[in-house]
């Protein structure tokens, strides 16, 4: 690899807008996002163990390529609504970028599940270990979403006919996650074939092989026996999730569960009445600004 192999692109944004600005940069193909602060205002862990606030100004980070055309990324988060004013982009050695990189990412805790990237031994007192590095499909368990999902199928309580179904699986972590922690069959599905790719290459890592992974077409129908699941976890984004109430409806059996991610606080009430006429919910889940919506089939 060359001594110059990636390029970070740097924007100013205000606390308000750091959630959706990461969200976008990793949809673009962002390999990495950190936050920093541009003023010297310091902020502090708050008493009540509650997710404490971001800096007002903050400079926004994100690790492409080299080869990656910022100027495009650019025009795209313009199109979003973002300002470009004080983007800043520069070439990053391969060494220094390492060092960087692994640091942002320990090992995480979701109850009896760690999450653990290639370089570091996982904790003595694991139970259910997941093995994935960082890369270009969405999830490591580091975004909030993720990290509700994760939490949600760790209290899960899987019984040896319980069959789950990971819908928009990006890097397929929330599909092996259920099977490190109990569920005998597992489905995995995204409309991105490189995503479904690396979702089956971190399946085999994990000694997961047994994970069915495809495209949403590949699904059995829903009629069929295989074609409906107890379980649906979907990691995704407002519009699709709106989209795919009556699909969700159709493939889970009576009583089945539902986990709906990818939102932010202000949308949950949009979800919730789309929802409620199919869908007994709960109480929303939330960590900072985005939510987890979970429910059961009305019978």
């Amino acid at each position: 690899m060359s001594a110059q192999a990636w390029r970070t692109l740097s924007l100013p944004a205000r606390d308000d807008e750091v959630d959706h600005l990461e969200a976008a940069l990793e949809a673009l193909g962002a390999l990495a996002v950190t936050v920093e602060a541009m003023d010297d205002r310091p902020v502090f862990d708050l008493l009540d163990g509650s997710e404490p606030p971001l800096w007002a100004n903050c400079s926004v980070e994100a690790l492409f390529p080299a080869e990656q055309e910022t100027e495009s990324v650019i025009a795209a988060l313009a199109a979003e609504g973002f300002s470009a004013l004080g983007a800043r982009q520069r070439l990053v050695a391969d060494q220094d970028w390492q060092a960087a990189f692994r640091a942002h990412f320990p090992p995480l805790c979701f109850g009896r599940l760690w999450v653990v990237p290639s370089w570091h031994e996982p904790p003595a007192e694991a139970e259910h270990i997941l093995h994935l590095d960082p890369g270009m499909a969405f999830g490591t368990g580091t975004h909030p979403t993720t990290a509700l999902c994760l939490s949600w199928l760790a209290d899960f309580a899987y019984t040896p006919t319980t069959r789950v179904l990971d819908y928009g699986c990006g890097s397929g972590i929330l599909a092996i996650a259920a099977a490190k922690l109990g569920a005998p069959a597992v489905s995995a599905v995204d409309i991105d074939p490189a995503a479904c790719a690396v979702s089956r290459e971190n399946a085999l890592r994990n000694h997961c092989p047994e994970i069915v992974i495809g495209l949403p077409s590949q699904l059995p129908p829903e009629g069929s026996e295989t074609g409906r699941f107890d379980v649906i976890v979907a990691n995704l984004l407002l519009q699709p999730i709106l989209a795919l109430r009556d699909e969700f409806a159709a493939r889970l059996v009576p009583g089945g569960h539902l986990a709906l991610s990818g939102l932010m606080l202000d949308q949950v009430p949009k979800v919730l009445a789309a929802y409620g006429d199919l869908f007994e919910m709960d109480t929303p889940r939330s960590h900072a600004e985005w939510a987890l919506l979970t429910g059961r089939l009305r019978r």
